[in-house]
C-alpha cells in the first residue's frame, strides 16, 4: 500500500490527483488497445447443442478482453445469441454488411492504419473430422481465402478444436489452409500428434474451453421441480446413442445398455438414477433408455433439456455418468463429478482430454467388459472427494495457461 499521510495536505492532494490521472490514463490504454483489435467471429455451429454454447460462450469471454468482437449472426438464433450475451454492437447484422465484406473492408482499412489489427476466428471451437474428397476441397477453397487475408494482414486464429480423423484430401486441404493461420491450438494431445502427424507442424495446445468456463452462480437444487425426492445421493444418466454423429451403432448402444443395468442392478440401493439430456438429438435415446430400466429399477426421467441457465441441475447430483464430453465437464462445475463410459479409443477427445489432465480414473471403457467397467465404476463411486481435487487443480492450470496463450496471441 502507498504511504502517503505525512505529507503535507496539498502535496496529499496532488500525488492523489496523479494516481488518479495515471490510472484512469492505463484504463484508457486498455480501452483503446482493445478497441483498435477488431476480431472477426465465424461462430456457426450446432446451436441446440449446450456443449457448443458453452465452449464458444467460454472463448468469446477470453476474445472479449483483448479485443472488440464482430459475430457472424446472420444464420444464429435469438436464443443462441442470448446465451453467448452478444450485444448489438457486437452483431455483423448491425452493420449493414455481409461477415466476409466486413471484414475484408476492415482488414483493407487495417492497411492504412498502423494502429488497428484485425483477426478472424476460423472456426468454431469443438471437434473437426471429416470422410468426403468434397469437404478436402472445400478446405483448399478457404485456404485461398485465408490467403487473400494474410496479404492483408489479417492474424488468423483456429483454437479450441479436437482434429481427427480426415479424409486424404482432407489432410491435404487442413495442411495448405493451415499455412495461413499462424495460431492453430488445438485442445488435446491426441489431435496435436495427428495434426502434427498430416504436416501442421505449427499446432500447439489449448486446453478445451470448458476448464475456463464460469458459470453464473446457482442455488443447489435438492429436488428438481414435478420429479419425486428420494433420501439416496442422485446419480444423472445422460447418453448419446453413438461415438460420432447422432446414428446408433447396435454394437455400441448395446454395451452401453448391458453395463447401465448392471450398474443399476448393483447400485440400487446406494443412489437413485436419473435419465437426462444435454443435447436435444440425445432425448430420443433417453426415453429409450427410460423404457429399458423403469419396469425393474427405481429410475426416473427428466422431461426438459439441461440448457446454460438450468446447468445448476446437475449440483442436485453427486455423479453423471455420461458419454458426452461437455455434459462431463459441465456438471463437475456443479460439483457433480462425471464418470465417462464410452468406448475409449473410438471416442479420441474424451480419451485425450481426460487422459492430458491425468484423469483416466475417470474414464469406464465399454469394450474392456463389464466386470471391468463394473469394478472402475465403484472406483470413482468410493473417491469421490479425492477425485474432485484432482479435477480442480487440473481446472485451475488449464484455467491459467488459457488466460496465458490468449494474452501471447493479442500481445502486438
Amino acid at each position: 500500500m502507498l504511504r502517503i499521510a505525512k505529507l503535507p495536505n496539498s502535496a496529499q492532494h496532488s500525488l492523489r490527483n496523479s494516481i488518479s490521472i495515471k490510472s484512469n490514463q492505463v484504463i484508457i490504454l486498455i480501452t483503446n488497445r482493445c478497441m483498435n483489435r477488431i476480431l472477426y467471429y465465424k461462430g456457426y455451429t450446432q446451436y441446440h447443442n449446450i456443449g457448443d454454447q458453452l465452449i464458444n460462450k467460454s472463448l468469446l469471454d477470453h476474445f472479449r478482453k483483448h479485443a472488440s468482437i464482430v459475430v457472424s449472426d446472420a444464420k444464429m438464433p435469438d436464443f443462441y445469441l442470448q446465451n453467448l450475451e452478444v450485444t448489438d454492437a457486437e452483431r455483423v447484422s448491425k452493420k449493414g454488411k455481409g461477415f466476409h465484406s466486413a471484414l475484408v473492408a476492415d482488414a483493407f482499412n487495417a492497411c492504412f492504419n498502423p494502429q488497428k489489427k484485425v483477426y478472424f476466428l476460423a472456426s468454431p471451437p469443438g471437434h473437426q473430422f471429416d470422410n468426403s474428397f468434397v469437404t478436402g476441397c472445400k478446405y483448399v477453397l478457404t485456404g485461398l481465402f485465408y490467403l487473400l487475408l494474410n496479404i492483408l494482414g489479417v492474424e488468423i486464429i483456429k483454437i479450441g478444436f479436437s482434429i481427427g480423423p480426415l479424409s486424404s484430401m482432407g489432410k491435404i486441404g487442413e495442411r495448405f489452409r493451415a499455412w495461413f493461420v499462424r495460431n492453430y491450438y488445438v485442445r488435446d494431445s491426441i489431435s496435436l500428434k495427428y495434426a502434427k502427424g498430416i504436416g501442421v507442424n505449427h499446432a500447439k495446445f489449448f486446453p478445451d474451453l470448458c476448464w475456463s468456463y464460469q458459470p453464473n452462480p446457482e442455488t443447489r437444487i435438492t429436488t428438481p421441480d414435478g420429479y419425486p425426492s428420494s433420501a439416496l445421493p442422485k446419480v444423472v444418466l445422460s447418453f448419446r446413442s453413438a461415438v460420432h454423429g447422432e446414428s446408433a451403432v447396435d454394437a455400441y448402444e448395446q454395451s452401453l445398455v448391458q453395463i447401465l443395468e448392471r450398474i443399476l442392478m448393483t447400485h440400487q440401493d446406494q443412489f437413485h438414477f436419473e435419465i437426462a439430456y444435454q443435447v436435444a438429438s440425445d432425448k430420443d435415446f433417453s426415453k429409450q433408455l427410460y423404457e429399458t430400466f423403469k419396469s425393474r429399477f427405481p429410475i426416473t426421467l427428466r422431461q426438459e433439456q439441461i440448457d446454460l441457465q438450468g446447468a445448476g441441475y446437475y449440483s442436485s447430483a453427486d455423479f453423471v455418468l455420461t458419454n458426452r464430453l461437455h455434459v462431463a465437464l459441465l456438471a463437475y462445475k456443479f460439483a457433480c463429478l462425471p464418470i465417462i463410459l464410452t468406448d475409449i479409443q473410438q471416442h479420441a477427445k474424451i480419451n485425450g482430454i481426460f487422459s492430458d489432465a491425468g484423469l483416466k480414473e475417470l474414464l469406464v471403457d465399454t469394450q474392456k467388459g463389464t466386470p471391468t467397467a463394473l469394478t472402475n465404476v465403484a472406483h470413482v463411486l468410493q473417491n469421490k472427494t479425492l477425485l474432485l481435487a484432482k479435477l480442480q487443480s487440473e481446472e485451475s492450470a488449464y484455467h491459467q495457461l488459457a488466460i496465458n496463450i490468449m494474452s501471447d496471441i493479442f500481445k502486438t
